[in-house]
């Protein structure tokens, strides 16, 4: 059997065209419009970088006196305040702001701003910056309550509507801090990200109070409830009730009495800072007469205090008599949060032990400021 020989089909056709149009378009057209584009965001970045810098949310603007991380803390931003760049260095790293009083300093740059985001020139440190008042932090401390039965409120006739009927309640011990929270401790929570800044800068007198470590150890202000409960929280601690920030401000248990001003009976003091003998808040525990049986400082003046409890005027008549903690229910709570004590703008009468009153817990007060407590 012969075998037929086999042949090879060759293709005749024509070959494909040449894809012209797309390589025009990849290799020309494409990287065209992308330099374009970049380019015009370049140029509108830059046209629009600005010389200010506004601190983010949840950072901290920390602005020291040469742009060094061990310098000292010239003044201190909390989220959202706005400063002037005057200059920064070689490498962006740091910015040179204005504060105040036309004093510059040096903060490092918020790493959500990028750096073609802010004018600045180049600038050389200033070899004259003043050196920041550094002030000794106090450090926090508290008190032991043995708890016990004591009577809360005032008898029929003396004090306001709300503090009455007077009372027995028993609480379990606890402590509570010696002295109100300081700015200088408060804004070691801002730094921790656990709080956030105050909501103002400003004092009664002062107006960088908030912001110049000068005043460190003066009660913070400008803390709404909800700050001043994230703080205690973030210290292992939490707010005191309203009967225990009472029985710690004026219970005398070597003579099993209620005394009617943490110093004594009679509402005359000579070193509280209340009456407005002076015109803002002192150093916490300077006033030396200031000071309950328990050893508790600032219960009557310096500054007005948060406390745990909803405020309602009529609760003392349905109130628990062991461990209260506030009304249940907001209902015919008033206008929120117990605020107890006086500051150093309000009269005497406001600072007696039994004396309620009550602010908005969603805002910051020039004259509110607070202190923790914790079970025992």
């Amino acid at each position: 059997m012969t075998e037929e020989p086999q042949t090879t089909t060759v293709d005749t056709r024509s070959p494909a065209p040449r894809p012209t149009t797309q390589m025009f378009l990849g290799c020309l057209v494409l990287p065209l419009l992308l330099a374009i584009s970049v380019g015009v965001i370049t140029f509108r970045t830059w046209s629009n970088a600005s010389a200010t810098v506004t601190v983010p949310n949840a950072d901290l603007l920390l602005v020291r006196n040469a742009p060094e991380e061990s310098a000292p803390i010239m003044a201190r931003f909390g989220a959202g305040q706005t400063l002037k760049v005057t200059g920064r260095s070689e490498d962006w790293r740091w910015l040179e702001v204005e504060i105040w009083d036309d004093q510059q300093g040096w903060a490092l740059r918020p790493l959500d701003i990028l750096a073609w985001q802010i004018q600045a020139e180049p600038t050389a440190p200033k070899v004259d910056l003043p050196t920041p008042i550094q002030v000794e932090l106090i450090e926090e401390s508290m008190i032991a309550i043995a708890g016990g039965t004591f009577t809360m409120g005032s008898p029929p006739g003396i004090g306001q509507k709300d503090e009455s009927p007077a009372h027995a309640v028993t609480l379990s011990p606890f402590a509570i801090d010696r002295t109100e929270v300081t700015v200088g401790q408060y804004w070691q929570c801002v730094e921790a990200a656990k709080c956030a800044a105050p909501t103002a800068n400003a004092s009664q007198t002062e107006p960088h109070y908030l912001n110049d470590p000068a005043f460190d150890n003066h009660p913070v202000i400008f803390v709404p409830w909800s700050d001043a409960k994230a703080y205690c929280a973030w210290r292992g601690k939490r707010l005191p009730t309203e009967a225990e920030w009472e029985m710690a401000a004026g219970w005398d248990a070597a003579i099993g009495a209620k005394l009617a001003w943490p110093w004594g009976n009679d509402p005359e003091v000579e070193q509280a800072n209340l009456n407005n003998h002076q015109p803002d808040t002192v150093t916490v525990g300077t006033s030396a007469d200031d000071r309950s049986p328990a050893g508790v400082l600032d219960m009557g003046g310096n500054v007005r205090e948060w406390v745990l409890d909803w405020y309602k005027s009529d609760y003392y008549r349905i109130a628990d008599d062991t461990d209260p903690t506030g009304p249940s229910s907001r209902r015919g709570e008033g206008v929120g949060r117990v605020v107890r004590g006086a500051s150093f703008a309000n009269q005497s009468d406001m600072a007696r032990t039994a004396h309620r009153s009550h602010e908005d817990p969603a805002y910051g007060y020039v004259t509110v400021g607070f202190r923790c407590a914790q079970d025992q």
